[in-house]
C-alpha cells in the first residue's frame, strides 16, 4: 500500500470511528457523545483505536461515565479492523477507578466495590424508557401537526419504516430515533404493529393522548436543559476547543474545580493548566460525598 493509499485508509477508519462514538449516547441526555464534545481526542495507529472523552465537571457521575465508557469501548471493537481499543477518562475524579476497570473488563461494582449503590442495569433501562417517552413526543408533535390522534395512534411500524427512509430529513431523523427507541425498550419490530404504545407495550387511548404527550414533554424539556447545562459547563472548562479537538490548554473555572481547604466564597476565576500535567487533586472528597448515583 502507498502512501497515499495508507493516508486515504486512515480518513475512512477515522470516520468510521467517529461515526461509530456518534453511535453512544450519555444516556441521561440522550444526546451522542460526539455531539455533547466530550471525545477531545481519538488516535489510530493501524487497528489499535485510543480515545480520550472528558466531561463537563470533574463531580459528573460516575456511573453515567461508566456506561459511556464501556458502550465506546464495545461500539470500536464491533468494527471489523479493530485490534485493540483503549478509551481513558480524563480530568474526573473516579477516572482511575473507571479507566481501570474498562481495561480489564470490570464491572462497575467491581471497580467502585462498597461505594456502589445502584444497579446499573436497572438504571440503563430507566433512561432508555425516559429516552423512548422524549423520542415518541417528538415524533408524535409532528405527527399530529398533519392528522388527527385517531388517525397517528393506527400508524403502523412499516409506516414509520418508510418515514424514516423516505422523508425529509427532520421527520425522517425523528421517525428513526423513535425506532431505535422502541428497540432499547424491547418492543415489537413486526411491521404491522401499531407504531405508537407505552414503553411497555399498552395501548394508548386517543382520550388520554394530550397528557400522555405532556409527560413526554416533560422528560424532553428536563433532559434538553440538562444537556444545555452541560454544554455551558463544558465550553466554561475546555473554553476553545470542539469535539475531537484534543486540549492542549485547559481554562478551568475555579468554581467547576474540586474544593480545597479554604475560605468559602471563592471567587470564580479562570486558571490555564497543562493537559498533559494535570493529575487527581491532593484533597478528594469524603467517600459519603462521591456522586456515584446521581439520576
Amino acid at each position: 500500500m502507498n502512501g497515499h493509499d495508507t493516508a486515504g485508509a486512515t480518513v475512512g477508519r477515522r470516520a468510521e470511528v467517529i461515526a461509530a462514538l456518534d453511535s453512544v449516547l450519555d444516556p441521561e441526555l440522550d444526546e451522542s457523545v460526539m455531539a455533547m464534545g466530550f471525545i477531545e481526542s481519538m488516535e489510530i495507529d493501524g487497528g489499535s483505536i485510543d480515545v480520550t472523552f472528558r466531561l463537563p465537571t470533574y463531580w459528573c457521575s460516575a456511573n453515567f461515565a461508566w456506561l459511556m465508557a464501556t458502550d465506546m469501548k464495545m461500539a470500536l471493537e464491533t468494527l471489523p479492523w479493530s485490534t485493540a481499543v483503549t478509551v481513558r477518562l480524563v480530568d474526573h475524579f473516579a477516572a482511575q477507578k473507571i479507566n481501570r476497570s474498562i481495561a480489564n473488563g470490570l464491572d462497575f461494582d467491581a471497580a467502585f466495590g462498597g461505594e456502589a449503590r445502584a444497579n446499573l442495569q436497572d438504571l440503563r433501562i430507566t433512561f432508555r424508557e425516559k429516552s423512548f417517552l422524549a423520542r415518541q413526543e417528538t415524533f408524535l408533535r409532528i405527527l399530529l401537526a398533519r392528522s388527527d390522534a385517531e388517525h397517528v395512534l393506527l400508524t403502523s411500524i412499516s409506516a414509520v419504516t418508510a418515514m424514516a427512509e423516505t422523508e425529509e430529513s427532520g421527520t425522517a431523523r425523528a421517525a428513526s430515533r423513535y425506532l431505535q427507541a422502541r428497540i432499547w425498550v424491547g418492543l415489537s419490530p413486526d411491521g404491522q404493529a401499531p407504531a405508537f404504545t407505552t414503553a411497555r407495550g399498552e395501548p394508548i387511548l386517543s382520550d388520554s393522548l394530550q397528557a400522555y404527550i405532556r409527560a413526554g414533554r416533560r422528560i424532553r424539556g428536563a433532559a434538553q436543559a440538562n444537556a444545555e447545562m452541560c454544554r455551558l459547563h463544558l465550553a466554561a472548562r475546555y473554553e476553545g476547543t470542539g469535539p475531537g479537538e484534543g486540549t492542549a490548554l485547559v481554562k478551568r473555572p475555579a468554581c467547576l474545580r474540586p474544593p480545597r481547604t479554604g475560605p468559602p466564597g471563592t471567587v470564580c476565576r479562570s486558571v490555564t493548566l497543562s493537559m498533559a500535567a494535570q493529575a487527581e487533586p491532593a484533597h478528594p472528597a469524603p467517600a459519603q460525598d462521591v456522586p456515584l448515583n446521581n439520576t
